[in-house]
């Protein structure tokens, strides 16, 4: 990075890569709080609201939904205006989200708080290591700014378990919320200190593929949802997801014909980004899914309370703030596909030992609860610092959006996914409690996952 010129014409030194990477930090620290401490408080936020199963798997999954649905666009806006711009409004949607689900009154007032935190999501993830990138310098200097960003934004990650655990249980789930929107703001702050990042030729936005996109993703989760749902009607689930499929093809189609598609298909012919692609969706499907499952049968399934669940989740997020820097380390001397190969088959063999103990004792839960996540935080760090590596200059906020749509996707299919494979077993009467079974194919798809994605893994650099 080049020291650059003020609007006055004195020149500004550039920040320290750390400062950098604690800046970018704030709003994933934002986001992370978010998710972490909604898996904590979503059984007591069901009793006080009264949702079942299906309104708790919409209240995890619509935020990710509509982060996916949105990061084409916060990807074309980043081009068009620059990161920093972009991650700030979103910073604001997304307190302004959260002052809103504080006051809900009704579950339906809720989700709409969960769709504005999820536009704000969708302009601040993929915008975070895509404004480090812009003002720190390629090389040795950046990946080890994305290992501290990831590192220091796991603070959220680690703080919303246990916070969000006390906090539900001394002054209710509402304060949650309250607390994330004066953070967000503050971030929104820092964020000018930051330089802009390169700008790309202004395009038109793909609206039909947006839509078409949205509409595939929401009409497929609730096909998802409604299987678990023992009343649900065959015929309609299955119209969900022919519609689905149906609506996937016009997307495909749209793309093709569009100047500035959602989906930029010039980034597929990297072959970094046409490897990580469905590595990414396949392993986030199973970590969020799990994450949504694992706090139902804390609290649900062994009557734990919210402050000792979050003990528990904290246990699982531990190691992720290790990952950033342990993997910028391990880089000159371990190749990438070694180091997510082996994550993912390691954090296959823990979520079904989480399934074996899951009647067991308590204790016995924390071994693999923190190779789950350790595992999942090398995942996360090595497929950013690849795809950052990969793509330089104005497409870097376009395959970043790439990368996160993935993750977010993945998220939406995993709680929509797992949760309802638990609740058939149950209707089915093969189980007793879902959550064991939905551990246990979890376990086993992510095995499929990395065995599907190896042979193209393996040619990362």
């Amino acid at each position: 990075m080049h020291a650059s010129s003020s609007r006055h014409g004195n020149v500004r030194r550039p920040l320290r890569p750390v400062t950098v990477a604690s800046i970018c930090a704030i709003a994933l620290a934002c986001m992370m709080f978010d998710q972490t401490s909604l898996v904590v408080s979503i059984p007591t936020i069901g009793r006080d609201l009264d949702a079942g199963i299906a309104g708790l798997q919409w209240l995890s999954a619509l935020m990710p939904l509509v982060a996916a649905s949105a990061l084409p666009a916060s990807g074309v806006l980043a081009s068009r205006y620059g990161a920093r711009a972009v991650l700030r409004c979103g910073l604001v949607a997304f307190a302004a989200g959260a002052t809103v689900a504080a006051v809900s009154p009704d579950l339906a007032m809720l989700l709409a708080a969960r769709v504005l935190q999820g536009l704000g999501m969708a302009m601040v993830l993929p915008n975070c290591p895509t404004l480090l990138a812009g003002n720190v310098p390629a090389g040795r200097r950046r990946q080890r700014a994305i290992g501290q960003l990831l590192m220091i934004g796991c603070v959220g990650l680690l703080l919303g378990p246990v916070v969000g655990g006390a906090l539900v249980e001394a002054l209710g789930w509402r304060v949650t919320f309250v607390a994330l929107a004066p953070v967000a703001l503050a971030g929104a702050v820092a964020a000018g200190l930051l330089e802009e990042t390169a700008r790309a030729e202004p395009g038109r936005l793909d609206l039909a593929g947006m839509a078409l996109a949205a509409l595939a993703l929401g009409t497929l989760s609730w096909a998802l949802i409604e299987t678990g749902r023992g009343h649900a009607s065959p015929v309609m689930v299955l119209t969900g997801f022919g519609v689905s499929a149906a609506l996937v093809v016009a997307f495909v189609r749209t793309e093709r014909r569009v100047v500035n598609p959602v989906l930029d298909v010039d980034l597929l012919r990297v072959p970094a980004v046409r490897t990580l692609l469905p590595a990414t969706f396949g392993y986030n499907a199973m970590i969020n899914g799990t994450a949504f499952v694992i706090s139902l049968q804390l609290q649900q399934g062994r009557g734990v309370s919210a402050s000792v669940t979050g003990l528990f989740m904290l246990v699982g997020n531990l190691g992720m703030p290790i990952a950033g820097p342990l993997c910028a380390y391990l880089r000159p001397f371990v190749r990438p596909s070694t180091l997510m190969l082996a994550s993912m088959l390691i954090l296959a063999a823990a979520l079904l030992l989480l399934a074996a103990v899951a009647q067991a004792s308590l204790w016995l839960s924390l071994g693999p609860l923190a190779v789950f996540g350790l595992c999942a935080g090398i995942l996360y760090s090595i497929d950013t610092m690849t795809m950052v590596d990969a793509i330089e200059g104005p497409l870097a906020a376009r395959a970043m959006s790439a990368l996160t749509l993935m993750r977010q996707i993945g998220s939406v299919v995993g709680i929509a996914a797992l949760a309802s494979v638990g609740q058939l077993s149950i209707t089915l009467g093969i189980a007793t409690r879902g959550e064991t079974t939905a551990l246990l194919v979890s376990g086993v798809l992510l095995v499929l996952v990395a065995l599907s994605t190896g042979p193209s893994l393996r040619r990362l650099s």
